[in-house]
């Protein structure tokens, strides 16, 4: 089950979504900040904010492996369809969780197309990459 393959594939996928996410805070692409959840945690509150990112690093990278692991069994559904489904629940889920809209239209007016679209990106390739490998080497 874990390969090399897998290994690289989280990780750089882990490394961009990072790097995006940094991006898109930096010019306020996305209202939240996606380290903020360390503030309402008290053993994070007070560190250093690269150790917040190392956090959340890690975190998409056990995400991202699991993620990998679940695409593989889907070799039977184009990764496109499974990429896109996938993205638009999460992210949608991710900042309706963030933002707690009051209603629903509110809900999605707060929404962010560069957040979806980076999610989109990371999960087509994660799932492009599993279902590859999976029909061409088993």
């Amino acid at each position: 089950m874990f390969n090399k393959t897998m290994i690289w594939t989280t990780i750089i996928a882990t490394l961009f979504t990072t790097g995006a996410l940094k991006f898109l805070h930096f010019f306020n692409f996305i209202k939240w900040s996606p380290v903020g959840w360390g503030e309402k945690w008290l053993l994070f509150g007070s560190s250093d904010e690269g150790w917040k990112w190392a956090i959340l690093f890690i975190i998409l990278l056990i995400v991202f492996g699991l993620f990998y692991a679940i695409s593989r069994a889907t070799t039977n559904i184009p990764p496109a369809i499974t990429a896109i489904a996938v993205s638009i629940i999460a992210a949608i889920a991710i900042e309706w969780i963030i933002y707690a809209p009051q209603t629903f239209t509110e809900g999605v007016k707060k929404l962010s197309i560069p957040f979806i679209s980076i999610i989109a990106i990371v999960s087509r390739f994660i799932t492009g990459t599993a279902v590859y490998m999976k029909k061409t080497f088993e």
